[in-house]
């Protein structure tokens, strides 16, 4: 497959996860005790003034609506018009104002130094140059600006956690608890990080790109959060890892 071809198919892909993403384990907050943690994480080493955030490949608005939530002025970008279609349709709903732009996070339509922060999450294992995307979001950021990446790895070479993992996920298909979009196999061969992001290589891969200050929290207690709204065939295999990482634009 050659880039195009590439990005049309992760397009293709979200359009069609967009429907019944949100409700998927680990994709829409289902509670207020999540909300509030969320909140709680992603402002823990901000400045407290309104700040311009960039909630890069937004899907269905989660992390920019809580930062709207926040007071700040939220753009999200994404490739898939389905979910930026759901994250209009939340933000209309809970009265938030965000804007939202079709476009690609490896070539974004912004001129340098336009936002405070850049937010991503669970969006690095999906692309196809994530050291490109890195560079952009680099380029975009303010000077003393900020990235937060959320990422986690959700596949493990462990026999008994791809068992476990295999068991709830045929589950939620016969219980029919399933987003619908997946990567095919040929589009995952172009991925780098398919199945997660270890922490030492992101941490590694933010600093060469010239981040500096970076900061790692661990967030599996927000899986446990969500796991207590969850059906019990969709709890046996939670993801190994789950963590934020706070990274600044060097002055």
């Amino acid at each position: 497959m050659i880039d195009h071809e590439i990005k049309d198919a992760i397009r293709k892909s979200w359009d069609l996860s967009s429907v019944k993403y949100d409700d998927s384990p680990g994709h829409g907050v289902w509670s207020e005790e999540e909300k509030t943690a969320w909140k709680q994480e992603l402002s823990r080493n901000l400045p407290g003034s309104p700040l311009k955030v960039l909630d890069a490949g937004c899907g269905t608005g989660v992390m920019g609506l809580l930062f709207a939530e926040m007071g700040h002025q939220v753009t999200g970008v994404d490739l898939s018009e389905g979910m930026m279609t759901r994250a209009r349709e939340k933000a209309f709903a809970q009265k938030l104002s965000v804007e939202l732009i079709r476009g690609d996070v490896e070539n974004l339509p912004f001129i340098n130094e336009s936002f405070d922060v850049v937010v991503n999450r669970h969006l690095v294992w999906t692309l196809p140059h994530p050291e490109t995307a890195l560079k952009e979001w680099y380029r975009v950021l303010k000077t003393g600006g900020m990235a937060l990446t959320i990422e986690g790895v959700w596949k493990d070479k462990s026999l008994i956690l791809r068992l476990k993992r295999s068991l709830s996920d045929g589950m939620a298909r016969i219980f029919g608890h399933t987003h619908g979009g997946h990567y095919d196999k040929n589009l995952r061969s172009h991925l780098p990080y398919d199945g997660g992001v270890p922490r030492e290589v992101m941490e590694s891969d933010l600093e060469q790109t010239g981040f500096s200050s970076i900061k790692f929290q661990d967030i599996k207690f927000i899986q446990e959060i969500q796991k207590q709204q969850q059906p019990w065939y969709l709890k046996f295999a939670p993801g190994r890892s789950y963590y934020i990482i706070a990274a600044t634009k060097k002055d």
